[in-house]
């Protein structure tokens, strides 16, 4: 029997099959009982195995042994490092089993002088030549941020395996220092797909992605058969590039390898056309897959908001909801920087009720992304509640308050804000000035602009950006001080570009400088000479003060260049989607009752404005 209980315990068993046999155990066989936790353990039951061991008397080496290493395989490290601690404390006997999870469970909880600690008792146990611990301790001090300690142990291994070289890499790695990861890769005769995965994360996790991309190369010349972490990371990269013909690359690769066979690669595909701007595509990868988590659910939304196809983000956010997908945090951030792209107040407002319903702008980032949303679609008073209600807010959500009163016109809120952010501290960046000087400029505060600029430069040590130096031109554009404006682009410590002379165009359109503005329009012609909006507005100008023949030139000067003025679209918010309609368009698909109502209202106009008594009168 207690053979055939052995066998058992060897085989196949589930949880309760197991209770069963250590059922049998206890009554008749406890000599058996360190098998039986053992083979829990195997299985992942360590809440079971724990009582199970409770019943051992004293426990043996290898138990303690096995339980530590579940624990830190299950990623319960503080369990682990418990369980070590109580064994130390029995004094139980270690072995070079012991060691390496508890490393592994104190590098995962970063926790530094703990994992020192267990190096010395590694040392005074007589341990610390042994390769297995060895490796171990520098896959720790790598993982810690100390590289000195990491290579100092590597090089008093005497035979030194491919493992301990990819801990290395990776520390090197983490650490920034490129050129060293890539000396010990070149050093290691036999490379492992682990040591090509860890060079070609170095290289992405640093940002030298094209050196990245050869790495991914060399492996198809050399033959090495990649695995789905490979084509992972250089996705990312294509990715980070957007340059979506490498990414085609990859993916005929992963097609001819038949390598996109689960989630994870098929959402990086996804992110790489997304990042590329090939959001069809991406959308084709979204409907290919057979399952979907909340991670290719919410990329696809970004996708949509980052591309300004905001409706789509929409359509696809409700049907995500539609089928039981729970939305996470990013879900939420995507669908209302999207709501705040269409500027629909309907659509902003369904979709903010949805997130403060669910009470999710107690998150910062949510609720600064629901504030931006409230700003952009006009109401104020909405962004300053979901404001006020933040339990702690940073520097980014005090800049969007600062920008949304800015936009709407509450200039002096906007001051008062800043003043408010002062009081408690709370350090001004770059965005927050050009969120004053856009309030400035609403508001036409020239002097209080001026000072601002100055205080930015001076108290806060903050050199412009070129979004700084267009609020003071605009200023003084809108202040009628146009040579003040022309003299300080002169003086800007960056080039002037096409929006800061844009300003300039427009201002001088106003002010019929004409001077001004055929500076600005030659400026612009260099900058995007494809841009009909410039020469429209220089004949424009030439026609105002008479000079009808440079407004012709200009006229047929774009014609010669086959530019055209561009269409203004109108649109309409209706039943929480935004209609747009351009002059002879037929291309929305009610498009025959549009233009029938168009022609009945055109028909009741001329109704009610024709002259019955004149008709009369001439009768």
């Amino acid at each position: 029997m207690e053979r055939h209980l052995v066998n058992k315990l060897h085989s196949d068993l589930n949880i309760n099959q197991l209770k069963q046999v250590h059922a049998v155990v206890i009554t008749h066989y406890p000599n058996l009982t360190p098998l039986v936790t053992k083979k829990l353990l195997s299985q992942s039951c360590v809440d079971y195995a724990c009582k199970v061991l409770d019943q051992i008397p004293q426990p043996d080496q290898s138990l303690h042994n096995s339980i530590i290493s579940t624990y830190a395989r299950l990623s319960l490290n503080k369990e682990a490092i418990q369980e070590f601690v109580s064994m130390h404390h029995q004094d139980a006997q270690m072995d070079c089993y012991t060691i390496p999870p508890v490393l592994k469970s104190c590098s995962s909880l970063h926790a530094k002088e703990l994992g020192k600690q267990v190096h010395c008792l590694v040392t005074n146990s007589g341990f610390g030549s042994n390769v297995y611990i060895q490796t171990s301790l520098v896959d720790f001090y790598a993982k810690i941020g100390d590289v000195n300690s990491a290579k100092r142990i590597f090089d008093g291994i005497l035979i030194k395996d491919p493992i301990c070289y990819n801990c290395l890499i990776s520390g090197y790695s983490k650490s920034g220092d490129v050129s060293t990861a890539r000396k010990l890769f070149d050093e290691l005769s036999e490379k492992t797909i682990v040591s090509w995965n860890a060079m070609l994360s170095c290289y992405a996790h640093n940002g030298d992605y094209l050196e990245g991309f050869r790495i991914f190369e060399r492996m198809q010349v050399e033959n090495f058969r990649v695995d789905e972490f490979t084509v992972v990371t250089v996705l990312s990269i294509c990715a980070k590039l957007g340059n979506l013909n490498m990414g085609l690359r990859v993916k005929k690769f992963i097609d001819d390898n038949k390598l996109c066979s689960n989630m994870i690669v098929s959402t990086a595909l996804l992110e790489m056309y997304v990042k590329c701007g090939a959001v069809d595509e991406a959308r084709h990868e979204f409907d290919r897959m057979v399952e979907r988590d909340v991670v290719c659910w919410s990329s696809m939304i970004a996708g949509y908001a980052q591309n300004g196809r905001s409706s789509e983000a929409l359509e696809l956010f409700e049907q995500m909801r539609s089928e039981q997908s729970k939305p996470n945090d990013v879900t939420h951030v995507s669908i209302l920087s999207a709501c705040a792209q269409l500027g629909s107040v309907e659509a902003g407002e369904h979709i903010g009720s949805y997130v403060e319903g669910l009470g999710l702008d107690s998150n910062a980032y949510v609720a600064t992304a629901l504030l931006v949303m409230y700003s952009k679609c006009g109401n104020i008073g909405k962004a300053r509640q979901v404001f006020e209600r933040m339990p702690q807010k940073d520097v980014v959500a005090w800049n969007s308050m600062i920008m949304g009163l800015a936009i709407n016109g509450f200039a002096e809120d906007a001051i008062a804000i800043y003043d408010k952010m002062r009081k408690i501290e709370v350090k001004p960046d770059d965005i927050t000035f050009v969120g004053l000087l856009t309030a400035c400029v609403h508001a036409g505060l020239l002097e209080l602009g001026l000072e601002f600029f100055r205080t930015m430069r001076v108290e806060h040590m903050i050199s412009p950006k070129i979004e700084h130096y267009a609020c003071i031109v605009d200023l003084f554009c809108r202040s009628g001080r146009l040579k003040q404006a022309y003299d300080f682009v002169g003086q800007m410590e960056v080039e002037p570009n096409a929006v800061i002379w844009g300003i300039l165009l427009s201002a001088s359109r106003i002010h019929l400088n004409v001077e001004l503005a055929e500076i600005s329009v030659n400026k612009l012609l260099e900058l995007e000479p494809e841009n009909s909006g410039n020469y429209v507005l220089l004949s424009n100008i030439y026609a105002s003060v008479g000079r009808w023949q440079e407004a012709l030139k200009m006229r047929c000067l774009m014609q010669s260049k086959g530019l055209q003025k561009t269409a203004a679209y109108s649109w309409i918010d209706l039943e929480n989607k935004v209609h747009k309609f351009l002059v002879g368009d037929t291309s929305h698909p009610r498009s025959h009752d549009v233009y029938s109502a168009v022609e009945d209202l055109a028909l009741h106009a001329a109704w009610l404005t024709y002259d019955f008594d004149s008709e009369l009168l001439f009768s």
